[in-house]
């Protein structure tokens, strides 16, 4: 018995080493030239991100949704991704310094009445907000559904695939993105919930 286990481990170990082999064999001759790439925008490295801001975005019955359109001088890929920022808040620091709290969509509320999402979708072309709710959305306040200010940002995909950013910071994508600084002057704002 000690004999055939030992010729058990003996021939397994063998097999083992001969699926281990390291020697792969000769290199083979240069493939053909690949097909040429498209033509860029002369001085722009590849695609860019874009950010887009919105004022006044205001959720109405019966729909409870908002169809942003992107602007005429943006044209969208299908491979593009597109993140939605809501101002939520702000507040001012002891400097002086007004501070923007900015948070992405989707967004879920706990309420009195039940749960509460701001939610978005979009395509090459827009963006549609919606409200979604355990409760009739005609009973919530002007502080639920009017005057939001909205900016979407379209990342292209070759950048969201390889790209180690926390997309749920607004700032954060603003940087690694190096999209522009939107100023605007947001006192007074409301402080949603």
């Amino acid at each position: 018995m000690k004999t055939l286990f030992t010729s058990v481990i003996f021939f397994s170990l063998m097999v083992l080493v001969s699926c281990t082999e390291t020697y792969v064999g000769p290199q083979g001759p240069v493939g053909p030239q690949g097909p040429r790439g498209y033509d860029g925008v002369d001085g722009v490295d590849g695609e860019s991100a874009y950010v887009f801001e919105w004022t006044g975005v205001t959720f109405s019955a019966p729909a409870y949704e908002v169809i942003l359109p992107y602007p005429d001088s943006f044209t969208g890929v299908s491979s593009d991704v597109t993140l939605v920022y809501f101002l939520w808040d702000t507040y001012e620091t002891n400097d002086g310094e007004l501070v923007e709290v900015w948070r992405q969509l989707p967004q879920t509320i706990l309420t009195d009445d039940g749960t509460l999402q701001y939610n978005y979708d979009f395509s090459m072309y827009d963006v549609r907000l919606f409200m979604d709710a355990e409760f009739p959305l005609d009973i919530l306040g002007a502080i639920d559904t009017d005057d939001w200010i909205a900016r979407v940002v379209i990342v292209p995909g070759n950048i969201w695939n390889g790209g180690r950013v926390d997309f749920s910071d607004y700032n954060e994508v603003v940087e690694a993105l190096n999209l522009p600084d939107i100023k605007g002057n947001y006192t007074g704002q409301p402080a949603r919930r």
